[in-house]
């Protein structure tokens, strides 16, 4: 078929059917939407998308520290100087996390002149109940934060400053707590892409094959059902050697980088002299089997004869090898 009849097609139908297509590239944007995990797990049902590429549920204690690592202010005082907090770590245990925001002084010169402690944040962790099987867990929602300004040391003129910090910090937890960020979103999109077999061609443009349309079409309702900034996009990529050349090359690429990775893990564990056991043999194994599985998905998808790993799965194979007999000695 040549150009001039799929641009016909295409104009004909607003769309280009699946039988001229080799796949689809696809781009996407996340940003930060309020999604909430059970929210995520009704769409997934409902879009019969596959619940395993669902990410895990929320921990409270990761919410309170994302929310406190956060804190990056900068504010001036009157006099120049300039007030930059950070937040670092002082205790865990297993009653409680505490953090606290540390508050930098530095003069016009950039000189630093003294730490103070600003905000007290602790997380403290959920209390136990009896299930009534008899056995013992966590009990959801008893987890409490609290956020404290300590003035000692503030200048009259930053309390007001400081204040808003800290309401900010309870603000994000209760985000963080309830909503998945964008980056877990983000998370979720490149897992399932990486499950229907994409390629990714460079950063963050991938290229998926038609035999999973339906599949990516579901995934792209769910990424647009998300609201605001957050969009995925699909162009249609014609059958034509051309095209299917520029796919293998860049599986090629992909799949030689990822091989190649595999065969410095193998070599970095047996030269580290530590005991090879066979969860991180097994584990290593697992990352080479996926990507050969992949690269023979690809060989019959892409209707290319030659081995799409080449050198660098031998070479790795080796690896692996060296390591199951140093692990069987």
């Amino acid at each position: 078929m040549t150009i001039h009849q799929v641009n016909h097609i295409l104009n004909e139908q607003g769309d280009l059917p699946d039988d001229v297509l080799l796949g689809r590239i696809v781009m996407f944007t996340i940003t930060d939407e309020m999604v909430g995990r059970n929210q995520l797990e009704q769409t997934f049902q409902a879009l019969n998308l596959d619940p395993r590429l669902l990410p895990p549920e929320i921990k409270p204690v990761d919410a309170f520290k994302k929310a406190t690592s956060d804190a990056n202010n900068k504010y001036t005082l009157p006099n120049g100087q300039v007030c930059t907090v950070l937040c670092r770590d002082v205790a865990s245990t297993n009653e409680f996390v505490k953090r606290q925001i540390t508050r930098e002084v530095k003069d016009a010169k950039a000189r630093q002149l003294s730490y103070t402690r600003a905000i007290e944040c602790t997380f403290y962790r959920a209390t136990t109940e009896k299930k009534a099987d008899g056995s013992t867990g966590t009990k959801k929602g008893s987890e409490r934060v609290s956020i404290k300004i300590d003035q000692t040391g503030l200048d009259a003129s930053e309390i007001s400053e400081v204040t808003k910090i800290a309401d900010e910090i309870k603000t994000r937890y209760n985000r963080y707590y309830h909503f998945l960020d964008g980056n877990k979103l983000r998370a979720t999109v490149r897992d399932y892409l990486k499950h229907l077999n994409a390629i990714e061609l460079r950063g963050g443009v991938y290229f998926v094959h038609v035999t999973r349309s339906d599949e990516l079409s579901r995934l792209q309702t769910l990424v647009r059902g998300w609201g605001g900034g957050c969009s995925m996009y699909s162009i249609p990529l014609v059958d034509i050697e051309r095209e299917r050349q520029m796919v293998t090359d860049a599986f090629q690429r992909e799949a030689s980088q990822q091989l190649t990775e595999v065969a410095k893990e193998c070599a970095h564990l047996r030269e580290s002299r530590k005991q090879i056991t066979p969860q991180a043999y097994a584990k290593i194994k697992q990352r080479y089997d996926e990507v050969v599985s992949k690269a023979i998905e690809h060989q019959g998808m892409l209707q290319v004869s030659q081995d799409l790993t080449g050198a660098a799965a031998e070479v790795a194979l080796h690896a692996l090898t060296d390591l199951q007999e140093e692990l069987l000695k």
